[in-house]
């Protein structure tokens, strides 16, 4: 401990001490960057997993997009419309349980459903159908224009030919989910 006091006493010890001190910069430069990164990827992977977990946790749809289309018309049967909502991705399913519920109250759910099993007889797969999402196409047509109330708001559609499109997206636990209809 004596020698330690004595190279600080005389001019020797400055360089030891200025070596020491870059050393500490040094280690502090390295290491801080190599540390926040890490951490960084640390924060990053856990918000990951908690945007994620709705998405692992949902087990509700089928093995394929048409499986899943008829689980959620027999649902709608049986008049759950919490779980026929259940089968759309997680972002949609408080909209739709929603307007579901509205289709019910106003005895309209009846006509939705069997609009819906129309809508499976015509429906043909798209092009664009990828392994993680599928799209089917039909055609409707409005003989007559009417008038509809969407969102609140009324809304005239007019007469005419119009083509439709159902999409489906597959989850990463490999169930499938409405995406729109």
């Amino acid at each position: 401990m004596d020698n330690w006091k004595n190279i600080f006493r005389s001019w020797r010890g400055v360089p030891v001490l200025i070596l020491a001190a870059l050393l500490v910069i040094w280690s502090i430069n390295s290491l801080f960057p190599v540390l926040r990164n890490k951490f960084e990827a640390w924060q990053v992977k856990k918000a990951y997993e908690k945007l994620a977990e709705p998405y692992y946790k949902d087990t509700y749809g089928g093995k394929t997009p048409e499986e899943t289309y008829d689980m959620f018309i027999a649902a709608l049967k049986k008049g759950d419309t919490d779980l026929a909502s259940k089968y759309f991705v997680v972002e949609r399913q408080d909209n739709w349980a929603k307007t579901l519920e509205e289709y019910k109250t106003n005895n309209s759910l009846s006509g939705f459903i069997k609009e819906l099993e129309d809508t499976r007889k015509i429906w043909e797969k798209t092009k664009e159908s990828s392994e993680t999402t599928v799209s089917f196409e039909y055609q409707t047509l409005i003989e007559k224009g009417s008038k509809a109330t969407i969102g609140g708001q009324e809304v005239e559609i007019p007469a005419g030919n119009y083509t439709n499109e159902s999409i489906f997206s597959k989850y990463p636990t490999g169930i499938w989910k409405i995406e729109s209809l």
